[in-house]
């Protein structure tokens, strides 16, 4: 619990006059440091965004879940898959395949399986039944009633192909893959190509990267997590200290962005700093701010103390009086001075004096 003995502050709240100017005139009692000895931590604020959008640069973990869902009565055989197929009536001539070796006729590249008697069969995409009954239509012109029978000994082996195209395992039925958001605003995961996730939530990445699996293989679930965002830069030039690029690495005002290019020297203009950013569509927009009242410590809630953005460039101009003195010595100093010694200068130019001219 906080000590009893605390002061009574005095404060400006800028939610007191909607925003507006205000002067040190509106100083009312304000609580000023409820968390006492914790103001350190700070209070629990609202989060800087509500739903984060992926943007180029954010890496991304996908976490690959066997979802050990019941699929369908009927699902579509893949190429891969290992079959036991035999006859009821006729299982020495027709028998491929042993449920108990674990090991099937394997349905080939191009969809078909390959089998004795009656050569290439169409297998992918059909299911069990369908198969059967063409195998049975198929054997029928061989075999009177074949009775055809059919035991999947290893199915939806596309999930295991995607399961061993990721790389790093994450506990004993799950696997998880990174990936960069790319230039083009795509992440590229594997057995569904290029997948445009910029400006998605993680829930919307989610729901997009499920469907399109579910359209090429069952019992996968996906779970994106932003495992690292990409870096957020704001540029400081003009009358500032150590002019450069400074990162962000939470919400950031302009006098904290200054202050991180170490301050304004002597001679910057405070009262017309200039800001340049880029909107969505990459047009440029421009801001001017006077913070000269905050930086004096006259204006205690400046409107003009706004949030920077990512890649916003923040120039500090010189003021009047360093502007002439720079005309000064680059026009004079620098300049005239630098070609005339200045006692000939002030002579008149007399530079032939003394010499019979």
């Amino acid at each position: 619990m906080p000590g009893q003995c605390q002061p009574c502050t005095v404060g400006v709240d800028c939610a007191d006059n909607c925003g507006g100017v205000q002067t040190w005139r509106d100083l009312r009692p304000l609580s000023f440091q409820p968390l006492a000895h914790g103001e350190y931590l700070g209070p629990v604020r609202l989060p800087a965004t509500t739903d984060y959008r992926v943007r180029v640069g954010d890496q991304l973990r996908f976490i690959y879940i066997l979802s050990r869902e019941v699929l369908a009565d009927s699902f579509p055989l893949q190429v891969g898959d290992e079959l036991q197929i035999n006859s009821l009536t006729d299982d020495e001539n027709i028998r491929l395949g042993d449920l108990t070796q674990g090991r099937g006729v394997v349905i080939q590249p191009d969809g078909n399986l390959y089998l004795r008697m009656i050569g290439p069969v169409r297998a992918a995409g059909l299911t069990i039944e369908q198969l059967r009954k063409n195998l049975e239509e198929a054997y029928s012109q061989e075999v009177k009633n074949p009775a055809i029978d059919v035991i999947p000994i290893r199915t939806n082996t596309l999930l295991e192909e995607i399961r061993s195209a990721v790389v790093a395992r994450v506990g004993l039925t799950g696997q998880s893959f990174l990936d960069r958001v790319h230039a083009d605003g795509t992440v590229r995961l594997p057995k569904l190509g290029p997948v445009c996730v910029q400006g998605l939530t993680l829930n919307e990445i989610k729901r997009e990267v499920n469907l399109r699996y579910r359209q090429i293989v069952s019992g996968l679930e996906v779970e994106p997590i932003l495992d690292q965002e990409a870096q957020h830069f704001v540029f400081v030039y003009g009358q500032v200290t150590q002019p450069g690029r400074y990162e962000l690495l939470g919400p950031t005002s302009v006098t904290q962005a200054i202050a991180m290019a170490q301050g304004i020297t002597v001679g910057g203009n405070n009262r017309e700093i200039v800001i340049f950013r880029r909107a969505e569509d990459w047009r440029l927009i421009a801001t001017r701010l006077d913070l000269r009242g905050a930086h004096l410590g006259k204006v205690p809630t400046p409107a003009d103390e706004i949030w920077v953005r990512d890649g916003d460039l923040i120039i500090v101009p010189p003021n009047p009086i360093q502007r002439l003195d720079n005309l000064v010595q680059q026009v004079f100093t620098n300049g005239l001075y630098s070609i005339f010694p200045f006692a000939q200068v002030g002579s008149g130019f007399e530079i032939g004096a003394g010499q019979g001219f």
